[in-house]
């Protein structure tokens, strides 16, 4: 038994916890960070398998010109690793009638698509003119399920075509149980202050425009692909983060705090100052049951959906669509069973071998969760039969790997941005939070919640 002293203890390896680690350390703070997997990275993680770079969670970045990630890939020398998604990038698909629609990415586009009915785009067009929105009793005062919003802005078909496949490639969910101004802050916004969204992107599209990042609002990868991103900081932090180490318990003392942390099936206790809980809400609930518990119960409400990313090699022979896009997304309108398809191998290079194609497919989330927990060989049939049919691929694939994520993203859900106050009002001083269930799901917004909480931090009084 060893008693180990430390300034902040950062309790989570994933992006969230190891920005956190990295900008304290910058800033000369004394930092520990512990995660029980054998892997720092979280769901962020690339394997080499079969000639295949496979990813086992997210595949590319997409960054705001304000995101903090920015100034991390500049100075950790990431930005010399990077690959932009080649011509196909900007190219997205959706499922109409069992065929693959290019997504209009314009306003001409949209006029020439036909993923909507001319009825569908004229109810778009009216979306200028539509009223912002007047609060109701329903549920809580001004709060609006994605549905709501939309249906009520945009019309159904919108709705049902764009945005409800668009939800399930960000948050695997259903639009009818997610929070507007929780999960889409920014166009809620843009109602406010325009009083359309219409007119709110017109304004942004020919206002003015900071300097910005050339990186800002591209979407791109590293050459060794996404577990770069926390490989670059695992060495940042060196000996200051440790695998394969599980937080036990969690008590307050006079000074800060006192964890007992199991690694190599022995009890360490380590003291600290801080302590910031950078998993996710289910395991950082565990650990405040007997120091916060009432910040339990909201984290208790907030739900995950569970995930299986299929990875599946093809030679290019015997896949019938081009695959000249980022990927496709599915509708519910659809009724299948796979929330959508990655066409990894067109973004980036050296992602199958040559002549072969790389096909990421996802299935499970809200509408279909027992799916992402089936037997390997019913999942398989299922997720195969289904690109099949959707992209006319002949045979089995050449190469095949599961990567199932019980957690996989927080939802949004009503009440969500009341239930966040009431977490982080309810913690004792010196205990912070960070993750994807805090204000954001994208590497980006989690890497972002890490940064905050070390803020916190670094303005909080100086030990006596």
């Amino acid at each position: 038994m060893s008693s180990i002293d430390i300034e902040t203890l950062i309790v989570g390896g994933g992006i969230a916890g190891l920005a956190c680690a990295a900008h304290l350390k910058a800033h000369g703070r004394s930092v520990r960070l512990v995660e029980r997997n054998d892997h720092l990275g979280g769901v962020i993680r690339t394997l080499d398998e079969g000639g295949y770079r496979i990813e086992t969670g997210p595949n590319s970045l997409f960054l705001r010109p304000e995101d903090p990630i920015l100034d991390y890939i500049t100075s950790t020398g990431l930005d010399r690793e990077i690959v932009h998604a080649g011509q196909f990038g900007k190219r997205r698909f959706i499922l109409k009638g069992g065929k693959p629609l290019p997504l209009p990415m314009s306003v001409s586009e949209g006029i020439l698509t036909s993923v909507l009915s001319v009825k569908g785009k004229l109810r778009v067009l009216k979306e200028a003119f539509v009223p912002p929105h007047e609060p109701n009793d329903s549920h809580d005062p001004g709060e609006e399920t994605v549905e709501e919003f939309v249906v009520r802005r945009f019309g159904p078909e919108f709705l049902d075509w764009i945005i409800d496949p668009f939800v399930k490639g960000v948050y695997a969910s259903d639009p009818e149980i997610l929070s507007m101004e929780s999960a889409f802050p920014r166009l809620v916004a843009m109602e406010d202050r325009y009083g359309s969204i219409l007119k709110g992107a017109l304004a942004m599209q020919f206002g003015p425009k900071p300097s910005t990042s050339p990186l800002a609002r591209t979407i791109f990868s590293f050459r060794r692909g996404m577990g770069s991103l926390p490989g670059a900081f695992a060495s940042l932090l060196g000996a200051d983060a440790g695998t394969n180490a599980e937080v036990i318990g969690l008590t307050l003392t006079p000074q800060g705090f006192r964890t007992a942390l199991l690694f190599e099936e022995e009890t360490y206790y380590l003291h600290s100052r801080h302590v910031v809980l950078a998993g996710s809400a289910i395991h950082s609930r565990e650990l405040l049951q007997d120091i916060c518990p009432e910040a339990v119960g909201p984290m208790t409400e907030i739900p995950y959906a569970p995930v299986a990313v299929v990875s599946m090699g093809f030679s290019k022979k015997n896949v019938g669509h081009p695959l000249d896009g980022f990927g496709i997304l599915v509708p519910s309108r659809e009724k299948r069973k796979i929330l959508g398809i990655l066409f990894s191998s067109s973004l980036f290079p050296a992602r199958a071998p040559e002549g072969q194609v790389l096909l990421t497919a996802f299935a499970g989330g809200m509408s279909h969760p027992k799916l992402a927990f089936a037997f390997d060989e019913d999942l398989i049939e299922i997720v195969e039969r289904e690109v099949e049919a959707i992209l006319g691929t002949k045979g089995k694939p050449d190469f095949l790997r599961i990567q199932r994520w019980e957690g996989a993203i927080p939802q949004y859900t009503l009440g969500h941005k009341s239930r966040i106050e009431k977490i982080t009002q309810a913690l004792p001083e010196g205990l912070f939070l960070a993750g994807s269930y805090l204000s954001g799901v994208s590497v980006s917004q989690t890497f972002t919640s890490g940064i905050e909480a070390a803020r916190k931090i670094l303005a909080s009084p100086s030990e006596s």
